[in-house]
């Protein structure tokens, strides 16, 4: 393909526009959001949990929720709801037992701590509510929320379930 003056012109406009591409600002939002989440609970002394578990943990009822529907819930497939699982087992955050209604099934249930990782939880998104209303505004963050609300619901009519590798875009995220 021979570039020509037209096609050079479109992209120095594109270039010019690039730190205002939808996905490199929700993306660099998300980073964002991320570092100051991780902050919030590394000083709350949690060192091994990613916020990938957080995806599980928000899905499991207190009175036990099998893994199909949590998975189902949080917009993945079983197996990846059924790898974090296994890894807030292996952290103490929850256990499991047969379901007595199904005996191919298992209830996945929060320990004590797995309550109090929530309820952390529910105070590190506080925290960076706080955080971003600092910046923006209570008008604004709420519009925010909103807008992205909305985008959101359109998605989940259109999208089926996502397999997420947070391991990995934890490590991209953060470089450790």
């Amino acid at each position: 393909m021979i570039m020509t003056e037209e096609d050079l012109i479109s992209l120095a406009e594109f270039r010019a526009r690039k730190n205002r591409l939808l996905g490199r600002l929700l993306n660099k939002t998300y980073r964002f959001m991320s570092e100051l989440s991780i902050k919030f609970l590394t000083q709350k002394g949690y060192g091994h949990f990613r916020l990938g578990h957080i995806v599980a943990l928000i899905h499991i009822d207190i009175e036990g929720v099998n893994i199909n529907s949590m998975a189902q819930k949080a917009g993945m497939t079983k197996q990846g709801m059924s790898k974090l699982v296994k890894e807030l087992m292996d952290e103490g955050y929850v256990f499991t037992e047969k379901d007595p209604n199904d005996a191919r099934a298992i209830i996945v249930k929060l320990t004590d701590l797995g309550i109090k990782c929530i309820l952390d939880w529910k105070e590190c998104t506080e925290y960076v509510d706080s955080s971003f209303q600092e910046i923006i505004g209570l008008e604004k963050l709420d519009t925010l929320k909103d807008i992205l609300s909305e985008l959101l619901l359109h998605a989940g009519r259109e999208c089926g379930p996502i397999e997420y590798d947070y391991k990995s875009l934890q490590k991209k995220i953060f470089k450790h």
